[in-house]
């Protein structure tokens, strides 16, 4: 018979979620705020962490490069290989590009002023007092959160663009306050601190006001009437507010996912919530679509969360000691044990290189597919090799995983095999074909 385009394996993700622990990390980009530094974290020995003597090296020195650094906490990676790093003391947005392929990006015009917020820094006069969180869209739009507590300046989301590609966002037209929230009143009433944009084309914030007008949550904003701006009452909503919890809500990181799940980071109960609008209603039901992902088990201070694809969140601790920790829901129970589900990868008092301040971190996406290729088909009567892909996600409780095959030969009976075990066996039981399972 002939296989099916497109068939759904709910069972194979318990599997899916226990390679997902043993695959290769990704590079990792940290954000050290203390040492004004751009650190490069790599897992060059396989071995699960970044404390080798080479895994954390120099990427940007903002106290010798091009541009001054004073207190880098926002940061991102985009696919073109630069690294964008907003200074909340400088004002800045900086890019950095290592063009020469040596590690670094310290060379002569690889470190640029992308977006000036100071006071007469760009055409438009648009003021970035302290920028706390980037996101940037694939078509290059930057949304910064701009927040200056209770100290003087502007509290805003900037959308920021290079419309006529000169290596800025500083000309007339680039820069748009976005968002000054209508609470607004004494500066610090409203305190966006994280920014993401989700698949319905909305804007989410972190809210971290020091006053109960907005309460402190993820809040939704979407432009209705399309001028660009959000200027109605209306394109403002609540999207989540946690329930009271023992100590004062401090959200200051939210991240989002390839299926529009959000986490959002408490620091002052030191919990990460898991987000998932089942009802599309636009909001999240505390009781039925919020779940305490992470409770720390002890003291914890998380500033930064990522997402790699196969849904593990990578965590940035500046803590004593500062660590990078990975989050892997490897029983897929929708919750993240602090005990067996934490990896730690990074940990200042083993490795050689010690960061000052973890703040931020940013890692670089080299697959964007579920699961790692190992193993070549041989080709088929087809003359081409079958493949197979994975899509959606690696938690059960999302039911929502697929399995497609490709380049199959018609009316040939087919099934899928699983393993923990990775393998190479060469016409096994006489087949024509390779074995990639142990």
């Amino acid at each position: 018979m002939q296989l099916p385009a497109r068939l759904s394996l709910l069972p194979l993700l318990l599997h899916l979620g226990t390679l997902a622990t043993a695959q290769d990390l990704p590079t990792i980009y940290v954000a050290d705020r203390s040492d004004q530094v751009v650190w490069t974290c790599t897992d060059l020995d396989l071995d699960g962490t970044y404390n080798g003597p080479t895994e954390t090296t120099v990427f940007y020195d903002g106290n010798t490069g091009a541009v001054p650094l004073s207190d880098n906490r926002a940061i991102w990676h985009s696919d073109d290989g630069a690294v964008w790093v907003g200074d909340q003391d400088e004002e800045i947005i900086v890019r950095l590009f290592d063009a020469n392929d040596d590690g670094d990006a310290q060379d002569v015009g690889e470190a640029t002023v992308w977006f000036d917020g100071r006071s007469g820094g760009n055409a438009g006069g648009v003021i970035m007092t302290s920028v706390t969180g980037l996101w940037r869209d694939p078509d290059g739009v930057f949304f910064v959160s701009s927040n200056n507590t209770t100290s003087g300046g502007v509290d805003a989301i900037l959308r920021l663009e290079d419309l006529n590609q000169d290596g800025d966002a500083n000309d007339a037209g680039e820069a748009v306050d976005f968002y000054l929230p209508f609470l607004g009143g004494a500066v610090g009433q409203s305190i966006p601190t994280s920014v993401v944009r989700g698949a319905d084309g909305a804007i989410y914030y972190a809210e971290n006001g020091i006053t109960s007008n907005p309460p402190r949550g993820a809040y939704r904003l979407e432009d209705l009437d399309g001028s660009g701006t959000i200027d109605q009452a209306n394109e403002v909503t609540p999207y989540f507010i946690a329930p009271p919890q023992a100590g004062n809500a401090f959200h200051w990181e939210i991240t989002i996912d390839a299926n529009g799940t959000i986490y959002l980071g408490d620091n002052g109960n030191e919990i990460i919530w898991r987000l998932v609008d089942a009802d599309m209603s636009g909001a999240i039901d505390p009781a039925t679509e919020a779940t305490q992902y992470w409770t720390a088990g002890g003291s914890s201070t998380i500033w930064d969360i990522d997402i790699a694809p196969d849904g593990t969140l990578y965590v940035a601790e500046d803590q004593t000691p500062d660590r990078l920790l990975r989050f892997v829901d490897v029983n897929s129970d929708g919750t993240i044990d602090p005990v067996t589900e934490v990896f730690e990868l990074y940990n200042e008092t083993i490795s050689p290189n010690p960061f000052g301040s973890a703040y931020g971190l940013a890692l670089v996406d080299t697959d964007p597919g579920l699961g790692t290729n190992y193993c070549d088909a041989n080709a088929n009567s087809t003359g081409a090799r079958a493949s197979i892909t994975a899509s959606g996600s690696t938690t059960v409780a999302d039911n929502d995983f697929t399995l497609e095959c490709s380049s199959m030969p018609n009316f040939s009976f087919s099934f899928f095999l699983t393993s923990r075990v990775q393998s190479f066996v060469v016409n096994p039981g006489g087949s024509a074909g390779n074995l990639c399972l142990g």
